[in-house]
């Protein structure tokens, strides 16, 4: 095991430059309480990378980690780096084993690889909480995203939920900067086009997701703004048309465009098959395409099923308890997250809006392509970031008025936390 260590000096110094990233970012460093809550959930990070690498295989790095792993380091072994075209597993083996290659084969640095990528996703969370004015919230925020189990592990080996995560987050960063400072538009839409872009590439059914957030982020982000922007009405409409012709011509030029029909009958030969694969975490209900009635009865079902399952009748171990808590977790934080959106109004409920449709928009095409639970936790990673921005303020402030209530005191501060968060 101490050979080991030694020979992994390119992951220790990684684990290194993961605290130091950190202090990069002024706003960030500035900021005592952020980067310590910031270094805590990193330190978790990186124990979880530490045992997987030199202790044990940890619960969920069992199957596809070590496949992704080991095919990196297959790739790192070839005489001419290796570079292709093809679904997003090939895409991240070999940016792994680019990664290999070039400083030598390692479980632990792959693991800090993905730990870089969860550091980064720190960053970008508390640039979007400073840019939609939670900055009061900060620190509950940060916890919770970098806190939860399931994340913490996935985040932390050779998986892409954390590049997913990271590249998803970071698409959302540039769409809100686009529409909340719009004087650089040309540089900001670039931005967005190489993180939704970069997203894409690590997963296919991200490919056409990719397509509807950055359709769905030019209208939001350009068209639908009512004030403080200069152009005449008929111009933007001619502004936006155009970029989506662009984009729609690149997508199908690269060939990554489908339509609706085309998309469901791929989910649908797709479910087809996976569920000739007994599993005791697998859902009850298909998909059915058969009509348009049929579609409207299942996918409503199924989508409850992926976002909420195991529920409690369906319990039957110590890991389905655990999946249980983190769902009864996510539905908490997605109804706080409509409770503020509802009570929410102008600019404020035009953000949680978009933020809203974007990630139930990434959910649903999990959903789709995800037949139990046991997959489904993992699928739910590249979207937990935003659904915390969405409802952990509304869950602080429950807490606190709670524990206000109980020891009677600090009623005002929390009163005018909860009109702050609805009015900025």
């Amino acid at each position: 095991m101490n050979f080991l260590i030694m020979e992994d000096w390119a992951g220790w110094l990684l684990a290194l430059f993961n605290f130091s990233i950190v202090l990069m970012w002024k706003h960030v460093r500035s900021d005592r309480k952020v980067v310590q809550a910031i270094w805590f959930c990193i330190i978790l990070h990186h124990a979880v990378a530490f045992l997987n690498a030199y202790v044990g295989t940890v619960v969920g790095a069992e199957a596809d980690a070590a496949s992704f792993h080991f095919r990196g380091a297959a790739l790192a072994t070839l005489p001419v780096p290796e570079w292709t075209n093809g679904t997003g597993m090939v895409i991240y083996t070999q940016f792994l084993g680019s990664f290999y290659r070039a400083f030598g084969t390692s479980l632990f640095f792959g693991g800090e690889l993905s730990v870089l990528a969860f550091t980064l996703s720190c960053v970008v969370l508390v640039k979007l909480v400073y840019l939609l004015d939670l900055g009061r919230f900060r620190i509950g925020i940060v916890l919770l995203f970098g806190l939860l189990p399931s994340a913490v592990i996935f985040r932390s080996v050779t998986l892409r939920e954390s590049w997913q995560a990271l590249f998803f987050l970071l698409s959302i960063y540039w769409v809100v900067r686009l529409r909340k400072r719009p004087g650089i538009l040309i540089f900001t839409f670039m931005f967005m086009l190489i993180s939704a872009f970069s997203m894409a590439l690590l997963h296919n059914g991200l490919r056409v997701y990719a397509m509807y957030l950055i359709l769905t982020g030019i209208y939001w982000g350009i068209f639908s703004r009512k004030k403080d922007f200069r152009w005449a009405r008929h111009v933007r409409f001619l502004f936006v048309g155009l970029l989506f012709a662009c984009v729609i011509i690149l997508i199908q030029k690269i060939g990554w465009y489908l339509t609706v029909g085309e998309a469901l009958e791929k989910v649908e030969n797709f479910r087809k098959l996976a569920v000739t694969i007994n599993s005791r975490t697998s859902y009850s209900v298909m998909l059915d395409t058969s009509s348009v009635l049929g579609l409207v009865k299942t996918i409503p079902m199924i989508f409850a099923q992926y976002m909420f399952a195991p529920f409690p009748w369906q319990v039957g171990n110590v890991k389905d308890i655990h999946v249980l808590l983190e769902s009864m977790l996510r539905f908490v934080l997605l109804f706080f997250a409509v409770y503020s959106w509802r009570r929410s109004s102008a600019e404020v409920r035009s953000h949680y809006s978009f933020l809203l449709i974007v990630v139930l928009g990434i959910e649903l095409m999990w959903a789709l392509g995800t037949l139990n639970w046991g997959t489904a936790i993992r699928h739910h990673v590249p979207g937990y970031s935003v659904i915390v921005l969405l409802g952990a303020p509304g869950l602080i402030l429950f807490m606190q008025r709670l524990h206000f209530r109980m020891f009677g005191r600090g009623k005002v501060s929390c009163e005018k936390n909860e009109q702050a968060l609805h009015m900025s």
